[in-house]
């Protein structure tokens, strides 16, 4: 493949390098530059065709510009607000073609400002929303190898090896593949949404050494294998992105997926705790030690328990700023304060306990719903469960379930009795046909706690 033949179909059917392409896509350079795209300014994407968006990231990386992919959902008016956040940006389009001429397409939608001047940025990445409006992280290159070589190392990901995307890539999860794929010399293949089915015979026509799934997509993924086990040369299942079950754990591990479990988010370039275990040998919450590199403490720790601190040379420049100024969202000693609570174990293993926000008070205790939730995915006859707590004119809060599966809740409530203290044992069960989801396969707390306020 030349620069004067460029087959960008060629991303959706069949692995390729990422350091490949990022030297192809040198050819597009002078383009940018013809078009007026001076250095520093932002290149953004917002395409569900992985043609244009992997495609645009290593033309950032050929170029030296930060790269900026944006979800595919976001309305005209959300897109604008964000790529306003960036400062300078443009939107690209590089349409799936032969011919490289003709590829590249600059949208008339350009932010004013001028672009920031030697930037360190060159990635900024977008957080899921969890915690309301989604915020743009910057990230380094240093920061992003860094990253890459302590996952590499975690997972014994090397040039030999395929990892088969199916996360989306404008989340963290996603484009964390392709950094370590390009920093380790391994290849990619890439799937433009997830398809249980389609993954399952992907996973045996093509060599996949490594794969990225969330704990909904490898539920889905036992279903489509049936009892059947994966194929000899997948080596490493990296399940994060929420928490995960005892019963889907022990379910994979028992069919012979060689899971490792994550903690991670995109400030800290995706990984920041990874546990590869055997079945039998884990703990629901246990997220393993902290990736070469990454410190993890608890902070003010009541019980050994309390916030997540992490501090390493993979974590964010700072939060996004129309001049890509670094620093906001990190402490003066370079400290990241997360929303989520643990606690770190006598082997340095970390232990979550669920987000800070999800706590729910209830007659002046502290429930942590993942605590309660592990009881609930126990039982027998749950398929899935998830706990909130609501408005109680006595208690303040109460804890209220909603589940997924065939039972009722005089089963659970004497499930839960002989399992959990009185304080946390839900008060109420609410039965659903599943749980909402967020885009990246994640609970959606917000909306079952409407659904529970409602009911």
């Amino acid at each position: 493949m030349t620069h004067n033949s460029m087959n960008l179909f060629h991303l959706t059917n069949k692995p390729f390098s990422p350091c490949e392409l990022v030297n192809e896509t040198g050819g597009l350079v002078p383009l940018l530059r013809q078009q007026g795209i001076d250095d520093g300014l932002v290149l953004s994407v917002q395409s569900s065709d992985p043609a244009c968006w992997v495609t645009t990231w290593a033309l950032a990386r050929s170029a030296g510009h930060p790269f900026m992919p944006l979800a595919p959902e976001l309305a005209p008016g959300q897109r604008k607000r964000l790529m306003e956040k960036a400062g300078s940006a443009v939107l690209i389009n590089i349409r799936s073609t032969t011919a490289l001429h003709q590829a590249l397409s600059i949208d008339s939608h350009r932010t004013a400002s001028t672009p920031a001047a030697d930037t360190p940025v060159r990635l900024i990445i977008h957080t899921s929303g969890s915690e309301g409006l989604p915020r743009g992280v910057m990230h380094t290159q240093a920061g992003l190898d860094a990253a890459s070589r302590a996952a590499c190392g975690r997972l014994a990901f090397g040039k030999d090896d395929l990892w088969l995307a199916c996360l989306a890539p404008w989340h963290i999860g996603g484009i964390a593949i392709l950094e370590r794929a390009h920093y380790c010399r391994a290849r990619v293949l890439v799937h433009p949404e997830f398809s249980a089915g389609q993954v399952w015979r992907a996973l045996h026509e093509q060599p996949v050494t490594h794969i990225s799934l969330v704990p909904a997509m490898l539920d889905r993924l036992l279903e489509e294998a049936a009892n059947e086990v994966p194929p000899p040369h997948l080596r490493r299942v990296l399940v994060g992105g929420g928490p995960l079950s005892e019963t889907l754990f022990q379910k994979a591990a028992a069919r012979g997926w060689p899971l490792c479990v994550s903690y991670g988010l995109s400030e800290a370039g995706s990984q920041a705790a990874t546990l590869c275990t055997d079945r039998g040998h884990w703990t629901p919450g246990d997220a393993g030690p902290a990736l070469d590199g990454m410190e993890i403490r608890i902070r003010d720790p009541i019980g050994g328990v309390g916030p997540i601190q992490l501090r390493g040379p993979m974590m964010m420049y700072g939060y996004l700023n129309p001049v890509l100024e670094g620093g906001e969202g990190l402490s003066d000693d370079g400290w990241f304060q997360t929303s989520d609570i643990g606690r770190l174990d006598r082997r340095g293993h970390l232990h979550l306990l669920g987000r800070n926000d999800d706590l729910i008070v209830s007659g002046g205790v502290n429930i942590h719903p993942t605590s309660v939730e592990r009881v609930l995915h126990a039982h027998p006859d749950v398929v899935d469960a998830a706990v909130v707590g609501t408005g109680d004119p006595v208690f303040g809060e109460r804890v209220t379930a909603l589940f997924v599966g065939d039972t009722d809740e005089a089963s659970l409530i004497s499930w839960c009795r002989e399992r959990l203290p009185s304080a946390q044992r839900p008060r109420r069960f609410i039965q659903l046909d599943a749980l909402p989801l967020r885009g990246i396969g994640k609970v959606d707390r917000k909306r079952l706690k409407m659904i529970a306020d409602q009911a």
